[in-house]
C-alpha cells in the first residue's frame, strides 16, 4: 500500500519528526564525509555533494542549461528523507506537502499556513530577530553546523528572509504554463526558474542557499510539492514515465563554488553511467551512502516498489 502525501494533516508530528532526526545522538550519520555526524546532517551533505549535478541557476527567459537529474534525484531524496522519519523517529502518518500554489492565490506569504508560531501547527511565523533567525515555532533551537566544504562550522541559526515578490514566482497561472509544456527538458527549464526558485527565494535564509537549503524543513515540503506537480504532469502521457534528457553537470563558477572542491565533475561524470554528459535513464544517482544509488528508471513512475506513495 502506497504512503500518503497530503496537506490536509496537521504539521506537528512531521515537525517533530524532522526535529528529533536533527538532534537525535543516538541517530549517528550514514553520509560518508566526516562533517556530518547527524542523520539530519547526513541529508545535508548528500545534497551538498550533488550541488552541481542536480541545479542550474536561471531565470524564465534567459539562456540556461537544463540539469537532468533535477526532478528524479530530488524525488529519491524525498523519499529517503521520508524513510529515515519512518525507520529513524517512528513517523507514521503521511508525509506533508505545501501547496504553494493554492495558498498563494488567497493569502500573502506572511499569512501562510505554515508560518505561525503554533506548537500543534507551525514551522515558525514570519517574526524574526535582527540577524534574520527564527525565533519562534518548533525549530527556535535548530543550530546548522555543516558548510559546503563539508566540514563541521560554529553554528549558526535557521534564518529567513521573507519575498512576496519570490512567492508571487509560485502562482498557479506561472505553474500552469510550465505544465502545459510538451517534453520533460521544456517542463524541467520552465519549473525550474519559477516555481521552484520562487519558492526557496520567498523563504529566504538558509532557503536562499543553494546547496545548504535542506537545513530547513521547508526544503522539503516545498519540493514534496514540486514532485507532486511533476507527477500530475507525467500521469498525463504514459510516454514521459520514460521522459528525461538535460545535461549531467551544471556549467559555470558559481556551481563549482557551493559544492565541496574534493567533490570535482571527473569525480561524478562516469560513475552517472550515462556514456557522457546527456542525462539518461541509466543515469545512477548519488546519494553519499546515507541510501542505496539508485538509476532514473527506478524513479519516474511513483507507484514503483521503490518510491510507492500517492499524493492526495
Amino acid at each position: 500500500m502506497p504512503f500518503l502525501l497530503s496537506t490536509a494533516i496537521a504539521v506537528l508530528t512531521a515537525s517533530q519528526g524532522v526535529l528529533a532526526a536533527c538532534t537525535n545522538p543516538s541517530a549517528p550519520a550514514k553520509a560518508g564525509y566526516a562533517g556530518s555526524t547527524t542523520r539530519w546532517e547526513g541529508l545535508k551533505a548528500a545534497h551538498v555533494s550533488q550541488a552541481q549535478f542536480v541545479h542550474f541557476v536561471m531565470r524564465a527567459n534567459t539562456e540556461s542549461v537544463v540539469q537532468g537529474a533535477f526532478f528524479p534525484w530530488h524525488r529519491w531524496y524525498m523519499t529517503v528523507q521520508e524513510k529515515l522519519l519512518r525507520d529513524d523517529c517512528g513517523y507514521t502518518r503521511p508525509m506533508p506537502y505545501w501547496d504553494e500554489q493554492a495558498e498563494q492565490a488567497v493569502l500573502p506569504l506572511e499569512n501562510a499556513s505554515i508560518l505561525n508560531a503554533s506548537a500543534t501547527a507551525g514551522f515558525g511565523s514570519t517574526s524574526l530577530d535582527a540577524n534574520g533567525c527564527v525565533v519562534d515555532g518548533p525549530y527556535t533551537n535548530v543550530r546548522l553546523t555543516l558548510d559546503t566544504e563539508l566540514n563541521r562550522v560554529d553554528p549558526v541559526c535557521l534564518g529567513r528572509d521573507f519575498k512576496q515578490k519570490e512567492y508571487d514566482q509560485v502562482a498557479q497561472k506561472i505553474t500552469d504554463a510550465c505544465m502545459a509544456l510538451e517534453d520533460y527538458v521544456n517542463l524541467n527549464n520552465c519549473l525550474g526558474a519559477s516555481t521552484h526558485t520562487g519558492g526557496h527565494y520567498a523563504i529566504g535564509g538558509t532557503m536562499d542557499e543553494p546547496s545548504l537549503s535542506p537545513g530547513d524543513p521547508l526544503f522539503f515540503l516545498h519540493h514534496t510539492n514540486l514532485d507532486r506537480l511533476w507527477w500530475q504532469w507525467q500521469a498525463q502521457n504514459e510516454s514521459r514515465l520514460t521522459d528525461i534528457g538535460g545535461n549531467n553537470v551544471a556549467q559555470g563558477f558559481f556551481w563549482s563554488s557551493v559544492r565541496p572542491s574534493s567533490l570535482g565533475v571527473n569525480a561524478f561524470l562516469p560513475y552517472f553511467n550515462d556514456n557522457g554528459n546527456e542525462t539518461t535513464l541509466d543515469h545512477v544517482m548519488s546519494m553519499a551512502d546515507i541510501a542505496e544509488n539508485i538509476t532514473i528508471a527506478e524513479v519516474m513512475d511513483i507507484k514503483s516498489d521503490i518510491i510507492c506513495i500517492e499524493y492526495q
